[in-house]
Order: structure tokens, then C-alpha cells, then sequence
């Protein structure tokens, strides 16, 4: 737990940073890349899905605290939506959590994985695409 309290801090930094200098996407490459330089070992898509839920938390927390009324656009967004004030805030969370997530995963699976080029199928192995 102490080793992945700076690690998910990190992340959750440049996730922020990320987001106010390109976009919502840069959480998906952040997190990718941050899923490679970590590794399977230290479960990557866990550690990017917090970092990303606490930097989004964060983010919409310091326009709140600016005095933006991003309640305002909850409640107006929402009630476009069918959809209560605090799903839509929640959403705002979790789909950015759920993005790194998978980013990270796919991005600590890519570090281990060996590119090989396609085989021709040996003599014991039928070749199902000839009999087409």
C-alpha cells in the first residue's frame, strides 16, 4: 500500500495536467504508458483507474472551489440526461477510471508481450481456409 500510494499520485497528477493541457484522451495515455513502464506485476489498471477517478474528482473539485457553476451544469446536463445530479457526477468519475483502467491494463500486457509473425500450419494441423 505504500509503495502504491506515490504511484497512484503520480498518475492522478498527470492525468490532471493531461487533461487541462490536451483532453479527456490524454488519460488513456497516460495511463497506457504508465501501465508500461509498471509492468504485470504491479497491477497497472488498478493503480491508472484510481489515479484517473481521484485526478477527475479533483478536477471537478478545484472548479467547484473557483466558483465555476459546474453544479449548475450537472443539474442542467443531467435533467437533459434522465439522470440524477450525483449519477452524472459519478459518471464523470468512473468513465475516466474506467478508461485508465483498461489502458493500463492493456498497456502492462504489452510490455511482456512477444511479437512473433504468423506461422504456416505444419502437416498435423489441417488447413481449415484450403477446404473453403
Amino acid at each position: 500500500m505504500k509503495r502504491a500510494l506515490p504511484i497512484v499520485l503520480l498518475i492522478a497528477g498527470l492525468c490532471a495536467i493531461g487533461t487541462a493541457l490536451v483532453g479527456w484522451w490524454a488519460v488513456p495515455v497516460v495511463a497506457g504508458l504508465a501501465g508500461y513502464l509498471l509492468g504485470r506485476e504491479r497491477v497497472p489498471g488498478i493503480l491508472a483507474a484510481v489515479g484517473a477517478a481521484l485526478a477527475w474528482g479533483g478536477i471537478l473539485l478545484s472548479y467547484r472551489l473557483i466558483g465555476l457553476p459546474i453544479d449548475v451544469l450537472a443539474w442542467r446536463l443531467a435533467g437533459a440526461m434522465q439522470l440524477p445530479t450525483a449519477g452524472l457526477i459519478a459518471l464523470a468519475i468512473v468513465f475516466p477510471a474506467l478508461l485508465a483502467g483498461a489502458a493500463g491494463a492493456l498497456g502492462g500486457h504489452m510490455r511482456g508481450a512477444k511479437v512473433t509473425s504468423p506461422r504456416a500450419p505444419s502437416a498435423q494441423e489441417p488447413d481449415y481456409l484450403s477446404t473453403l
